[in-house]
Order: structure tokens, then sequence, then C-alpha cells
């Protein structure tokens, strides 16, 4: 039975970071960003369960200053993520 929770922590730590990240990057030689987010609209991926819900605004709010701008928190969407952070916080950004 050990062996078996153990094989699963170690599956589950390979599906991704287990802190809230922002739905965003780039792939190699593109230009253009992979994922939810865009200039306008923050998303942040995250885990309803473990996550501090201030670490998933602070991050969305770095984001939006960036760009000059304060992050309004819009919407969310269930398991539309990853597996160990299926939960997704959208932000706009906008001036103030």
């Amino acid at each position: 039975m050990k062996k078996l929770i153990f094989g699963f922590a170690l599956f589950l730590s390979g599906c991704g970071q287990l802190s809230p990240f922002v739905d965003a990057h780039r792939e190699a030689g593109q230009v253009q960003l992979v994922g939810q987010s865009t200039p306008d609209k923050v998303a942040i991926c995250y885990n309803p369960i473990w996550s501090d819900i201030r670490e998933v605004e602070n991050l969305a709010k770095e984001e939006c200053a960036k760009t000059n701008r304060k992050a309004v928190y819009d919407d969310k969407k269930w398991f539309s993520c990853r597996l160990v952070n299926p939960s997704t916080a959208f932000y706009d950004c906008k001036k103030f």
C-alpha cells in the first residue's frame, strides 16, 4: 500500500508545479504566447484546496503591473488547467 501511495504522489508531482502560476509561456522560436493569458486578461492556474487566494491575486497584480494596469477579478473556471492546479482565475488588466 505504501508503494502505491508513493507511486501516486510521484505521478502527481510530475504533472506540474504545485504553486499557482500564470498560464502563459512561449514555445521555442515563437513570438506568440501560448496559454489562456493575454495582455488584457490574466489567467492564473491554481488549486482551490491548497493554494492561498492572496498568492493568486498577487500573481495577477504583478502581471498587470507590467503594463501599468491593475488586476480586477473577472471569472473562474473549474478543470481548465493542469491536473494538480485544475482551476483558473481570470483577471482583467484595467487602467485606473
